[in-house]
């Protein structure tokens, strides 16, 4: 936010706050010919900032109502321009989806007392059982994976052998049929 004069009071305390940061973090530096106060970089920023959004006048409307926006985005302030139509329509459209979260919280409160059993008590204690059964379990998985693999080739082989099979019968019976056409007496004209 720009700084103006229109409030004295309040920039003197920040010029004091700043000056008091400035020699905690710093020291006594003033003997030094290179320093420059905090402060007077701030009031050099101010004035060209200031100077660049003369005759700007989206940017000098906007940089005013910087402290607006900032309400606006702020998470915790409280909507206050929101209607208390705009809030029931909310509501109503928030309603199938607070149903499903009663209906949930009603489930969890039924069952509540399994939760509470000592059977669940013992899960943490259980971790690790449970780790070795999953490892376990990721083992046989791969063997059966690879025994599907082998299996899945053994009925690719069988398949291209009984189509090979099935298309030499029918070659077969194609030249025996042929053979036995030609063996056949051929009727004489009578």
């Amino acid at each position: 936010m720009l700084l103006t004069t229109e409030e004295p009071n309040e920039i003197d305390l920040i010029e004091a706050r700043i000056l008091d940061l400035e020699k905690r973090v710093l020291g006594d530096v003033d003997t030094t010919e290179n320093f420059s106060p905090v402060v007077d970089s701030l009031i050099t920023t101010n004035a060209l900032i200031c100077t660049a959004l003369t005759g700007r006048e989206t940017t000098s409307v906007f940089m005013r109502r910087l402290g607006e926006l900032d309400k606006l985005l702020d998470p915790d302030a409280e909507d206050v321009a929101l209607e208390t139509r705009a809030k029931i329509e909310e509501v109503l459209v928030m309603e199938p989806q607070l149903k499903h979260n009663l209906k949930s919280l009603r489930e969890m409160e039924e069952l509540q007392p399994a939760l509470d059993s000592e059977h669940i008590k013992f899960v943490p204690s259980l971790s690790d059982r449970l780790e070795k059964l999953t490892l376990f379990y990721l083992d046989k998985k791969q063997d059966s994976d690879h025994v599907t693999g082998k299996v899945m080739k053994l009925l690719q082989e069988y398949n291209a052998i009984i189509t090979n099979i099935t298309k030499m019968f029918v070659q077969f019976e194609e030249t025996v049929t042929k053979c036995e056409v030609a063996a056949q007496p051929k009727k004489q004209p009578e």
